[in-house]
């Protein structure tokens, strides 16, 4: 039975630290995405239309959030005057690390394509140039 569950909890504990290291490294590099944005973008049809198609919910304060981190990263996008801060954060249970969405981090590389892939559609509606990798 020892001879199971250890190499389970060794597996378990290797897991957590490439999933804390990885995230922090990027959280270190390449800490928030900034987009400068329109006047009252939060507000606009086309945000509204957007967060509700993409699964992002209002939280208060201009924060808007996808997901809870758990078994996937979560998404938050913050309004502040004309600009859009969008980071991802990964949950490893013992903290959350948050970084910017485009960093070149093998972290979620693939679900953030798609993210980015959405983020891109709705800068497209505000004439923004699109975001990719960092």
């Amino acid at each position: 039975m020892m001879f199971t569950l250890f190499p389970l909890l060794f597996g378990l504990a290797i897991a957590f630290f490439v999933l804390w290291y990885g995230s922090k490294t990027a959280a270190d590099k390449y800490p928030v995405l900034r987009i400068t944005v329109p006047d009252n973008a939060e507000s606009s049809p086309e945000w509204q239309r957007w967060a509700q198609d993409n699964g992002y919910k209002a939280q208060g304060g201009g924060l808007w959030q996808k997901g809870t981190g758990m078994l996937t990263s979560a998404t938050e996008i913050r309004f502040e005057g004309n600009e859009m801060q969008v980071r991802e954060c990964v949950n490893y249970i013992f903290g959350i690390n948050r970084f910017a969405i485009n960093a070149p981090s093998w972290m979620g590389r693939p679900v953030r394509a798609v993210k980015i892939k959405a983020l891109n559609a709705l800068f497209a509606q505000w004439q923004i140039a699109p975001v990719s990798f960092g």
